[in-house]
């Protein structure tokens, strides 16, 4: 005989499989063992050139293959309750030694009483077939023993793999959730702080600005806990924060859209465009005297990619302005890496007639 084979591998996202599935492929190794058995047998009396009673020697292959199989679930259990790698050696072996030579006994019982139930009392006892076969038996049973273990280990890794998996992810998704929560009390301070400059000089536009902040909070409520949204919905969020920054510079400021319609379904992380466009207000058209222009503008890139563009023309990457990238455009960044990873990029850069623009590039996935 030799030791049941089983698969060795769980490969992660793939269905698990169930007790009873393990129970019929066990069963069905064993029956290709019982099977090869028989043939080799077989080929051995012809090669001699004996004759071949097929019906006696299939059913005693089975009964002998077939009564070993039974301690298949035994040398799970016993793997499972005393793995080598977690149970001290002195607990171990002896539990080992002990249930393997109850099972060698136990298996030539049952094929003895099999035998004799089919073909009547054997010359031979079961005392005798028992001492004769129990070393060899003994091997073949640590071998089942063995390669049930390595399933088992293998199987308990393939677990931890997986937990490792889901709790990374979950970590992934703390620090996200920590960077976009960055995002909003940072933003909410800056539009507090322009309120209170207004409140006695401008009360109405200070009012303007509480009405609009509350439209924008209960719209980004919406989509609380979604990784992203799709453009259109995102440009939605971003007109009210517009509204809001329009009434603090007072009329000094000039919004150009330039969206491409295609765009407009393409998943975009939520607050994506707001901390550009606050970039750009608070570094570049807040840092020079007179009137202001910021230009949004999205297309798709190679058919595969989406661009994403926020520039200004304020005072450029002056004035350290290119080591300074703010909580907003610091966060953005981190938040881009990682949904995206390497296939995303943020590049802040100087435009050539002045200002800077912050331009985006995300994997174009449509709704």
């Amino acid at each position: 005989m030799s030791a049941i084979a089983v698969p060795t591998r769980i490969a992660s996202g793939r269905p698990r499989i169930t007790r009873w599935s393990w129970g019929w492929i066990a069963f069905g190794v064993w029956t290709i063992l019982d099977a090869a058995s028989v043939v080799q047998i077989a080929l051995a009396f012809n090669e001699r050139g004996q004759p071949i009673y097929w019906a006696p020697l299939i059913a005693e292959r089975s009964v002998d293959w077939y009564s070993c199989a039974l301690f298949t679930p035994v040398a799970v259990w016993l793997v499972r309750r005393f793995p080598l790698d977690q149970t001290p050696r002195r607990v171990a072996i002896p539990w080992y030694l002990l249930v393997t030579s109850i099972g060698v006994v136990l298996k030539y019982a049952i094929m003895m009483a099999i035998i004799r139930l089919a073909t009547g009392p054997q010359p031979v006892s079961l005392g005798r077939v028992i001492i004769q076969n129990f070393l060899l038996e003994f091997v073949i049973f640590s071998g089942v023993i063995a390669v049930v273990h390595v399933f088992v280990l293998q199987q308990r890794l393939a677990q931890r793999d997986q937990v490792a998996l889901e709790l990374r992810a979950q970590l992934s998704e703390a620090e996200l959730a920590a960077l976009k929560g960055q995002l909003q009390p940072h933003f909410l301070f800056n539009t507090l702080n322009g309120v209170a400059s207004l409140i006695h000089t401008a009360p109405n536009t200070a009012d303007f600005i509480v009405v609009q902040l509350a439209d924008l909070l209960r719209a980004s409520l919406g989509h609380e806990g979604t990784r992203e949204i799709p453009l259109s919905d995102e440009l939605a969020l971003l007109d009210k924060y517009l509204a809001i920054m329009e009434a603090r510079f007072l009329g000094r400021i000039t919004i150009d859209r330039d969206i491409a319609s295609e765009t407009r379904t393409a998943m975009v992380p939520q607050f994506l465009l707001q901390p550009l466009v606050e970039n750009a207000f608070e570094h570049g058209i807040g840092r020079r005297a007179g009137a202001g222009r910021i230009r949004v503008h999205t297309s798709i890139v190679d058919g595969a990619r989406v661009r994403l563009e926020v520039s200004d023309n304020g005072v450029g990457l002056s004035h350290g302005r290119a080591m300074t990238e703010g909580v907003g455009l610091g966060n953005t960044r981190r938040r881009l890496e990682r949904l995206y990873g390497p296939e995303q990029s943020l590049l802040l850069s100087s435009l050539p007639d002045g200002g800077a623009m912050v331009a985006v590039e995300l994997p174009f996935r449509p709704t």
